[in-house]
């Protein structure tokens, strides 16, 4: 009976190892695709930031809106709001 019991205990034990272990890896990949996602928006909004700055300078050289929006992917309207 002492026996059986000790059995069922490393069972017991390895089943909570087991699912701490399962546990961790969850929160490492939670955490990785978090850190993912926040870094493809910040690139996202330097792409953005960048596009505004080059639409900047192009209005400061008289450049048709309609260009700008073509070279900056920006639309007429947020261009517009820039002057």
């Amino acid at each position: 009976m002492e026996k059986a019991v000790g059995v069922l205990k490393e069972l017991s034990a390895d089943e909570r190892t087991r699912m701490l272990a399962e546990a961790r890896e969850k929160a490492r990949r939670d955490e990785a695709s978090r850190l993912n996602g926040a870094r493809r928006e910040g690139r996202e909004e330097g792409k953005k930031e960048n596009a505004i700055l080059v639409a900047r300078k192009l209005l400061g050289l008289n450049m048709p809106i309609d260009k700008i929006a073509e070279a900056t992917d920006l639309s007429s309207e947020e261009i517009r709001a820039l002057e």
